[in-house]
């Protein structure tokens, strides 16, 4: 996957051009400080896509955790998703 790399002076600068080319290209933007990586801007639709992806997969691994762990006292789908919910906040 390409990548582009801004400094925190580059992005404020050109905030605008960047969040265009973000939107036509879909290259995330790496952004750094002083050298070193701050943060990454990605487009909304995938960041939100990540996310499910990552919630996907803790619900597959608690499923496989229980399935090696049986003698853990079996919890309700709603009790489950109140928990997963909280960790999502926390």
């Amino acid at each position: 996957m390409p990548t582009r790399i801004v400094t925190t002076s580059e992005l404020k600068v050109k905030m605008g051009a960047l969040m265009a080319e973000l939107e036509q290209q879909g290259i995330p933007l790496y952004i750094t400080q002083y050298g070193k990586p701050k943060a990454v801007m990605a487009r909304y639709d995938e960041y939100e896509a990540l996310l499910r992806k990552i919630e996907d997969l803790e619900d597959m691994l608690a499923m496989k955790e229980s399935l090696t762990a049986p003698e853990r006292e079996a919890i309700s789908l709603e009790k489950y998703e109140r928990q997963r919910a909280t960790r999502a906040r926390g």
